[in-house]
């Protein structure tokens, strides 16, 4: 898919579309200029903003998105496929914080173990997205965002086959409850508690 993008890339720059000659919808696969290297890479429409004329966007190839982004180009037939290489997933279970400051919180702390060695399992498949446990270096990145205070989780009522990670995330979250760490730290509150009692961090 390497050589084909490169081709794209080349085919673009050489003749770049007229800006606002093309309105992607939501899902549709086009080319997108990716704003940190301004290069033209495949993407998907995650969202339009009708009222900017904006997209978000994301980069099917490398998994990274971007929000309103201006540049977007039809993508012709041959450079439609293979599929993206990137797979969409998600930590298993984990309900990731609605509030934007504690969901920064949580990025920051990913971002502080994503350069050890990561192992990846997937533990099960929900609306085609893999539910998948991350090791970092040993350290289990979904237990450790619930030991710190900083996610919630999906109880799931399976507990023959999810029994010993619930138990695992169950065991976290307690301990961030015990402990008052970050979201707990003025008490027992979930993002609905907070949302019932106008609560931000």
């Amino acid at each position: 898919y390497q050589r084909r993008v490169r081709e794209m890339r080349a085919e673009l720059i050489s003749n770049p579309p007229l800006a606002g000659s093309f309105t992607p919808k939501t899902n549709e696969i086009c080319a997108a200029i990716f704003p940190v290297d301004n290069n033209w890479y495949r993407a998907k429409v995650v969202k339009v903003h009708r009222d900017t004329g904006l997209y978000d966007v994301l980069f099917i190839d490398y998994g990274n998105q971007a929000n309103n982004v201006s540049t977007v180009a039809p993508i012709a037939h041959q450079y439609s496929s293979p599929a993206g290489a990137a797979t969409e997933c998600q930590l298993a279970f984990i309900v990731p914080p609605e509030d934007e400051e504690w969901a920064a919180d949580s990025m920051r702390e990913v971002g502080s173990l994503l350069n050890n060695k990561l192992i990846l399992k997937t533990v099960a498949k929900i609306a085609g997205v893999d539910q998948v446990s991350v090791s970092a270096g040993g350290t289990d990145l979904a237990t450790h965002l619930l030991s710190n205070g900083l996610v919630e989780f999906e109880k799931q009522k399976n507990r023959t086959r999810y029994g010993t990670l619930m138990s695992k995330y169950e065991a976290a979250m307690t301990d961030a409850r015990k402990n008052r760490r970050n979201r707990f730290r003025y008490g027992d509150f979930t993002s609905d508690d907070a949302k019932e009692f106008g609560y931000s961090k």
